[in-house]
C-alpha cells in the first residue's frame, strides 16, 4: 500500500467519527424542532403584570416574534444544521459548534447557533483565521480550528448531508457526495479497506460516482429559482450584517451573489432574535401603516418576472411574503400617485392623467439622461413659487381694512423675512401661527357661505325647472372631465374654499342634486374672486361653462365683487394656515405652472405636448419624489414635527403609512436616480434603512443609474460595497463575460471562487439561420448535447428573442420537434410567469434582467443589433452572464453582428 493511499485512509479513518457526529446530530436538531414546534409561544397572558400603556407595542413584538420562532423550526425539521465547527477560544479551549440555517432549539446534545447570530460570522471564515464576535460582556476571539458545511436531507432511509465539504488548512476543500456512504466501510477489514480504496482511487478518475472529490462542485439549476448559498462569503457575510439603519449599495458584476446577500439581510433584519438592542429600539411596536416590523419592508424590482423570481427564493428562505411587499416600481407608481397622494386622477375628480404607452417626445431631448438637474430644478423653482404665493397673501392681509387680520399679515411677513427662503424655518413658524389665521379665516367667513348660496335659490324660485337643465349641464361637465380650473392655478376656482372647512375634516363626497347645488356654489365663488381681482373665470374653466350657461338662458350675472374681496381675505389666511399642508399637497398643480414655464422657455420638454392635464411617467416620478421629500424633511425636523403633530394634516399621514422600516432594491441601476431617491424616501425616519443591488454594466434603461455619484445624490450616506467573486458562471463562461465587457469597453473586475471547479463549456454559435425550421434544427441539436452532458436530466433552459414578434411562431415549430424529447417549449411574451420545471421558456430579452438559468440560447442577435444599437451590447452581456453553464447564440446572418465577433471571444460549434 503507498504511503499516499494510506495517509488518506487514516484521513478518512479520522473523518468517520466527524461524520457519525453529524448524522446524529442532525436527528437530534430536527427532533427538538419537532418538539418545540408542539408549544405554545409567549403571548402576554405569560406575563404576571402588563402595562397597559405599552401593551399593544408589547403584543405586537411578541406576535412578531412568535412567527419567526415557528418559522425557524419548521424549517430547522428539514434542514438542522448548514456547518460543523471546532473552534479555539480565548482560553485555548476546544468547542465543537454547529451552524443551523436560521432558529435554534431548545434542547439537543450538541451546541447549535444560527448563522443568523453574531456566533454565526464563523461559519464562512477560513481554517487558521481568527474571528472577533460581538457578545454583550464585550467582544470575543475564536480561532477556527475545523469545518465542515453540510446540505443536510432526510432520505426515508435516514439522515445525510449530499454534499458534505471538508475544509482544510493550506490545502483544497474535500468533498463527499454523501456523507453517509463515508461510513459504509465500517465493519471491513483493513485490508479489505486498503484493497477498496486502491481500487477507488485508480478509477476516480473515470467513476462519475466517486463519493470523494478536490474542490468544490456547483448543483446544476433543474427548477427556476434563485442559487442561495447556506452560507456567504465573508464579504457577503459582513454586509448582510451590518446595522439596520445604514444605507447600502452591493455593487458587481453578475453572479457575484448581490441579490443572495440582499436576502439573507432582509431575512436576518426581520427576525427580532438576531437584532441587536440599539436596532430593536428603531422597530418596536407598529409602523403608521399598523405594520409590525416582520411586514414592515418593501422590495422593489424592475420586472414582474424577477419579482415573481425573489419572492420565490424569500419564501424558500423562510421570508413570509405578499404581494403588497414586492413591487414593480411601475405598479406602485399607478397605485400611490391614484390612490394615496392624489397626483393621478381617480374617477371624475381632478388630477393628471399617464396614458400609456408613454411618449418620449414629451419631453426634451436629454431630459431622461439628466432627471437629477430636471429635479432640482424643479424643486427650488416650486418652493420659490411657494414662497412668492405666501408673501403676496400676507400683503393682503396686511394691507386689509380689517386691523386684526392686518396684525396677523405683518406677523406673517416677518417670519417670511426671517426665513430668508429656508422653508422649513419658515414652516415651523406658520405652524405656531396656525390657530390664529384659522380663527381669521373662520372670522371672514361667517358671511359669505349664505351670499354665495344665494344666486341659485334666486334662479329656482324664478325658474324651478332650470335646476334640471343645469343638472343635465354639469353631468356632461363631470363626464367629460376636463380640466379643472385654469391650467397654471386650477385649485383657484375650485378648491380653495375648502381649505378652511379641511382643517376639521375632509369634504363629504357629494353626489346627485347635491353635487350639481356644490359645483354652482363653487362657480359663484370663483365669479366673486374674479370679480374682485377685476377679472372673470376662464372660459374652459367649470365656473367659466356655467356662467355660460347662465348667459345663454338670457339671466344675468351675480354682482358678487363685495363677497369676492372677503373671499380673497379669508383665501389668503387659509392659505397661510394650511401652508405645511398645501406645500406638500399642491406640488402637482405647482409643478404645472412649472412645466408651463419651463416650456415657454424651451427648457426640459419637447415641442410636442399632450392635453394640460397629461403627464409622462417620468414626470410623475419627479412629482413623488418633491412630495416625499417635503414629507421627509418635515419628519426630520423637531420643531416641525412636534407642531405639526397637534393637529396632524391627512397628506401627512399618507406618506407615513407609506413609509416601512426597510426598502431594498433589486437591479437598482435599471432605475433612475429620481427614481431610486423616491424609494429612499420611503424608509422611516427612525431606520432610513435602504438597501440597493445592482452592475452599472447590466443597465439595460436609457434612463438608469450611471454612476456611484448618481447613487451618492440619492442617499448622501449610503455606503458602497463592491464584490467582485463570481459564483453562477462555469469558468469558461465567466472568462467569455469578461471579454465581452472588455470588447465592448466596459471596466469590469471580477474572478473565480477558491477552489471552484466547474470548468464548463466555450459558448456555441449558429451562423446563416435563416428559417424557423433552421433555428429549432440547431436548438434541438444542442439541447440533446445538453441532456448528454447532465446525466440525462434537463436543466433549466432559456431562449432570448429581440421582441415578440416571431415568438409564438418560433414556440410552436420547437414543440413540434420536442415532442419527441418529451418536452416542451412555453412562451412568456410578458414575462408574467416563472413557468413550470420542465419548461423550454421563451423570453423577450427585457424581462430576464436578474434571473439564472443553467443553460441560454440568444437567437436573432442580428435583429437585436438593428433594433437596438444603443442598447445592444448591453442587452448581449447580461443575456450572456445569464447563463450558468451553456451559451448559444445564433444569428441568420454569416457572422456575429458588433463587439460578439471580436477575435478575442472563442466560440465552439457544439458542445
Amino acid at each position: 500500500m503507498s504511503m499516499t493511499q494510506s495517509t488518506k485512509g487514516a484521513e478518512l479513518k479520522d473523518l468517520k467519527p466527524v461524520a457519525r457526529e453529524a448524522l446524529d446530530a442532525f436527528e437530534s436538531i430536527a427532533a427538538s424542532a419537532s418538539a418545540d414546534l408542539s408549544r405554545r409561544g409567549v403571548t402576554l397572558d405569560s406575563f404576571a403584570i402588563v402595562n397597559e400603556a405599552t401593551a399593544e407595542k408589547l403584543s405586537a413584538n411578541l406576535r412578531d416574534q412568535n412567527e419567526g420562532r415557528v418559522s425557524n423550526l419548521q424549517r430547522l425539521r428539514h434542514e438542522p444544521a448548514i456547518a460543523r465547527l471546532v473552534i479555539e477560544g480565548e482560553d485555548e479551549t476546544l468547542q465543537t459548534l454547529y451552524i443551523s440555517p436560521a432558529g435554534t432549539v431548545s434542547s439537543t446534545k450538541y451546541p447549535l447557533c444560527s448563522y443568523m447570530s453574531p456566533m454565526g460570522r464563523l461559519a464562512p471564515r477560513s481554517i487558521g483565521e481568527d474571528v472577533e464576535i460581538p457578545a454583550p460582556g464585550g467582544s470575543r476571539w475564536f480561532l477556527v480550528r475545523e469545518k465542515m458545511t453540510f446540505r443536510a436531507q432526510e432520505d426515508g432511509v435516514g439522515w445525510d448531508s449530499q454534499p458534505a465539504v471538508e475544509f482544510r488548512e493550506d490545502a483544497p476543500p474535500r468533498s463527499f457526495k454523501s456523507l453517509r456512504e463515508l461510513l459504509r466501510e465500517d465493519g471491513f477489514s483493513a485490508d479489505a479497506i486498503d484493497a477498496l480504496d486502491k481500487w477507488l482511487e485508480e478509477g476516480a478518475t473515470e467513476d462519475s460516482n466517486a463519493n470523494e472529490y478536490d474542490g468544490i462542485k456547483r448543483d446544476a439549476l433543474t427548477a427556476m429559482q434563485l442559487r442561495i448559498a447556506p452560507i456567504l462569503d465573508k464579504f457577503q457575510d459582513t454586509i448582510f450584517r451590518l446595522p439596520i439603519d445604514r444605507q447600502i449599495a452591493v455593487l458587481g458584476p453578475p453572479g457575484t451573489g448581490k441579490t443572495t446577500t440582499m436576502v439573507r439581510r432582509l431575512r436576518q433584519k426581520l427576525d427580532f432574535a438576531y437584532l441587536e438592542e440599539e436596532e430593536k429600539s428603531l422597530v418596536e411596536g407598529v409602523d403608521a401603516a399598523g405594520l409590525v416590523h416582520a411586514d414592515s419592508w418593501i422590495l422593489f424590482t424592475p420586472t414582474e418576472l424577477l419579482r415573481l423570481y425573489v419572492k420565490e427564493a424569500l419564501g424558500k428562505e423562510g421570508v413570509p411574503t405578499h404581494d403588497e411587499r414586492l413591487k414593480t416600481w411601475d405598479d406602485y407608481r399607478w397605485d400611490v400617485a391614484r390612490n394615496r397622494l392624489g397626483i393621478l386622477r381617480k374617477g371624475s375628480g381632478g388630477g393628471l392623467t399617464m396614458p400609456q404607452p408613454a411618449d418620449d417626445t414629451w419631453l426634451a431631448d436629454g431630459t431622461l439622461l439628466n432627471q437629477i438637474d430636471w429635479f432640482e430644478t424643479f424643486d427650488t423653482w416650486q418652493a420659490e413659487d411657494f414662497v412668492k404665493q405666501l408673501q403676496t397673501e400676507a400683503v393682503r392681509l396686511v394691507e386689509a381694512g380689517d386691523g386684526r387680520a392686518a396684525a396677523i399679515g405683518r406677523r406673517v411677513s416677518a417670519s417670511l423675512a426671517r426665513s430668508s427662503g429656508n422653508i422649513i424655518q419658515l414652516i415651523g413658524e406658520l405652524a405656531g401661527l396656525r390657530e390664529e389665521l384659522i380663527a381669521l379665516a373662520r372670522q371672514l367667513g361667517e358671511n359669505t357661505g349664505g351670499a354665495l348660496a344665494q344666486p341659485l335659490k334666486v334662479l329656482a324660485s324664478a325658474n324651478p325647472a332650470l335646476l334640471d337643465d343645469l343638472a343635465v349641464k354639469i353631468t356632461a361637465m363631470l363626464d367629460e372631465s376636463r380640466d379643472d380650473g385654469e391650467d397654471e392655478e386650477p385649485e383657484d376656482d375650485e378648491s380653495d374654499d375648502e381649505v378652511v372647512e379641511e382643517t376639521e375634516s375632509a369634504r363629504p363626497v357629494l353626489q346627485g342634486r347635491r353635487q350639481v347645488a356644490d359645483i354652482f356654489r363653487r362657480a359663484m365663488r370663483a365669479l366673486a374672486i374674479r370679480q374682485a381681482s377685476g377679472g372673470r373665470p376662464a372660459a374652459a374653466s367649470r365656473a367659466g361653462q356655467i356662467l355660460a350657461f347662465l348667459q345663454e338662458r338670457d339671466l344675468a350675472i351675480p354682482d358678487l365683487k363685495d363677497v369676492g374681496k372677503v373671499l380673497l381675505l379669508q383665501r389668503a389666511a387659509g392659505r397661510l394656515a394650511n401652508a405645511p399642508s398645501n406645500y406638500l399637497r399642491r406640488v402637482p398643480a405647482r409643478y404645472r405652472r412649472f412645466r408651463r414655464t419651463m416650456r415657454s422657455e424651451n427648457r426640459w420638454y419637447g415641442e410636442k405636448a399632450g392635453a394640460s392635464s397629461q403627464v409622462h411617467p417620468a414626470e410623475v416620478d419627479l412629482i413623488m419624489l418633491c412630495m416625499l421629500r417635503v414629507a421627509v424633511s418635515f419628519q426630520r425636523d423637531r420643531i416641525v414635527a412636534s407642531r405639526l403633530a397637534e393637529r396632524s394634516q391627512p397628506i401627512f399621514e399618507t406618506v407615513a403609512s407609506l413609509q416601512r422600516n426597510q426598502i431594498l432594491v433589486d437591479e437598482a441601476t435599471d432605475f433612475s436616480p429620481v427614481q431610486l431617491a423616491c424609494m429612499a424616501a420611503l424608509a422611516r425616519s427612525q431606520t432610513r434603512s435602504l438597501f440597493l443591488s445592482g452592475d452599472f454594466n447590466q443597465r439595460l434603461t436609457m434612463w438608469g443609474s450611471r454612476s456611484v455619484a448618481e447613487l451618492d445624490w440619492v442617499a448622501p450616506q449610503l455606503e458602497s460595497h463592491h464584490i467582485s467573486v463570481t459564483y453562477r458562471q462555469s469558468r469558461k463562461l465567466a472568462a467569455f463575460a469578461r471579454q465581452l465587457a472588455v470588447s465592448q469597453g466596459a471596466a469590469i473586475e471580477h474572478q473565480a471562487p477558491d477552489y471552484g471547479e466547474n470548468v464548463g463549456y466555450d459558448p456555441v454559435c449558429g451562423l446563416s439561420l435563416e428559417t424557423n425550421d433552421a433555428k429549432t434544427s440547431w436548438l434541438i441539436a444542442r439541447i440533446k448535447e445538453i441532456q448528454a452532458l447532465s446525466d440525462g436530466n434537463l436543466p433549466t433552459i432559456a431562449i432570448l428573442l429581440p421582441d415578440q414578434s416571431n415568438m409564438a411562431a418560433l414556440t410552436e415549430a420547437l414543440n413540434s420537434k420536442l415532442a419527441d424529447l418529451s418536452l416542451k417549449a412555453k412562451a412568456y411574451a410578458d414575462g408574467e410567469a416563472i413557468g413550470k420545471t420542465n419548461d423550454v421558456r421563451i423570453f423577450p430579452i427585457e424581462h430576464i434582467k436578474g434571473l439564472e438559468f443553467e443553460a441560454v440560447f440568444f437567437l436573432d442577435v442580428e435583429i437585436l443589433a438593428s433594433q437596438q444599437p444603443e442598447m445592444f451590447e448591453r442587452y448581449i452581456y447580461v443575456g450572456a452572464t445569464r447563463a450558468a453553464t451553456f451559451l448559444g447564440l445564433a444569428s441568420a446572418e454569416a457572422a456575429l453582428p458588433g463587439s460578439l465577433s471580436d477575435g478575442n471571444l472563442t466560440y465552439g460549434s457544439t458542445w
